[in-house]
């Protein structure tokens, strides 16, 4: 029994009206309810109406040299993926050992959360607006042979899951980018997630001055960030408003990400670093980074945020 749990699947709904939906001859899905239509647009399934989907191509080409650098730096940096591999890890610790999901990771891009996702999962969904970035995690997982994570091309403004049916949410530098539709994407969390579920979500922080002009240094000289608004980040106060109006408890609001983050998350800003293969480097600078945590004066002014929210019932 336990071994036919592990590949049980979330089951996609409609994202307009959240009914069942029906396989069509081209490859499509069709809503049993509200007759909403959802043809075979990409290698990915796509729940997007024509509007967003017309939208959306033109973003992610106007986009496309941002997101091949983006993919460039993920997959090639070593000292990107060591970064990226602690970061996810350091979210994934705030999920208990009881928790085994099923996991959803909204505005997923390429799927780092996914790509790392533990054994103890047994399922999970990854959903992002952009086919371009959703179609490379597909082949991406493929390749690793990770046949737990279904990717799909969808709004978290509404999430094709049906209410209650993911116990864990997690989502890494997304909500930032849709600044004006957060309290939004955080009710659809809340709906989705079932009574004792957890979020967990990792932002730029916006809670001192300093870090605000520090971000906007690296965004003018960065040519990865693409033209999204809203690159500020997030204060403390801003989440926990989203939060509480989608009836999720904020328990844990962390700080991080000094002198590491802005040297190996973002190597594309130092070309030695990019290519730079000393790890003994990057274990050195996330210890420093370890240490200023611990500093009250100086843990304010970190770039970072991680935040762990609970819904009660």
């Amino acid at each position: 029994m336990e071994a036919a749990e592990e590949r049980v699947e979330l089951e996609l709904v409609c994202p307009a009206c959240w009914s069942s939906l029906e396989a069509t001859a081209g490859g499509g899905r069709r809503c049993a309810s509200c007759g909403a239509s959802y043809p075979r647009r990409a290698e990915v399934e796509v729940l997007l109406d024509d509007e967003t989907w017309r939208a959306t191509v033109a973003h992610a080409e106007h986009e496309r040299e941002t997101l091949r650098r983006y993919h460039v730096s993920r997959r090639e940096s070593p000292l990107n993926i060591l970064y990226y591999d602690g970061w996810v890890a350091r979210m994934f610790r705030h999920v208990p050992e009881a928790n085994r999901g099923p996991l959803v990771e909204i505005m997923c891009g390429e799927a780092e959360i996914c790509r790392r996702l533990p054994q103890r999962f047994r399922s999970a969904l990854a959903l992002d607006l952009n086919p371009t970035m959703v179609e490379q995690a597909a082949r991406d997982l493929e390749q690793a042979g990770e046949t737990r994570v279904r990717l799909v091309c969808a709004s978290a403004t509404q999430i094709p899951l049906a209410d209650q049916s993911a116990g864990v949410v997690m989502v890494q530098g997304g909500l930032h980018h849709v600044k004006p539709l957060l309290a939004q994407v955080v009710a659809e969390v809340g709906r989705i997630l079932r009574p004792g579920g957890i979020f967990v979500a990792s932002e730029p922080a916006n809670d001192h001055w300093l870090t605000r002009r520090i971000r906007h240094w690296q965004y003018r000289r960065s040519r990865q960030q693409g033209t999204d608004p809203g690159e500020d980040g997030l204060t403390q106060h801003e989440l926990d408003a989203a939060l509480s109006a989608a009836g999720l408890r904020l328990d844990r609001y962390r700080r991080f990400g000094f002198i590491a983050f802005p040297f190996m998350g973002n190597t594309q800003l130092f070309p030695l670093l990019a290519t730079c293969r000393w790890r003994a480097l990057g274990r050195a600078l996330i210890a420093l980074d370890r240490v200023f945590e611990h500093i009250p004066l100086v843990r304010g002014m970190a770039l970072t945020s991680l935040l762990t929210a609970l819904k009660e019932r």
